[in-house]
């Protein structure tokens, strides 16, 4: 196993390669596991690994919805966390029509409830988060366009 430490806008992560199988990467991204698809080095400079979501969750709709590493990280235009905290509820999914002020997630953060609205009037496109993550500030929490 390998540990790297990552600092991606200011935001620090910690990288376990728990195990690599071909293209197959196991990972644990500050303490929770994923599995990374790299796509074939000789199409492109640098691998790029795309998460694979467990099948449990549902706040990604399909697999062309779920956000690779760098949407993860820096999405143009996606709602940030304006403060660091513990998401208690997902309030929208992938595809809904929203509006602005809609109440997108509750965020808990010292022991409050936050409200975090979607921004703006659009289609939610990606959720970035799951309920019971903790998030940093300035994370991003979903994308709406």
């Amino acid at each position: 196993m390998k540990t790297y430490k990552l600092k991606i806008n200011g935001n620090e992560y910690e990288v376990v390669v728990k195990g690599v199988n071909g293209q197959d990467v196991d990972v644990d991204v500050n303490g929770k596991s994923f599995s990374v698809v790299l796509d074939d080095a000789d199409k492109a400079d640098r691998p790029k690994p795309v998460i694979a979501r467990p099948s449990t969750t549902t706040s990604v709709a399909s697999p062309a919805a779920t956000p690779t590493p760098q949407q993860a990280v820096h999405a143009e235009g996606a709602t940030k966390s304006p403060l660091p905290g513990t998401v208690l509820s997902i309030n929208v999914s992938v595809g809904q029509s929203v509006k602005a002020n809609d109440v997108a997630i509750v965020l808990e953060a010292m022991k409050m409830e936050n409200n975090i609205n979607c921004g703006r009037d659009g289609v939610v496109k990606a959720i970035y988060v799951q309920k019971g993550d903790n998030v940093l500030e300035s994370a991003d929490l979903l994308l709406v366009e």
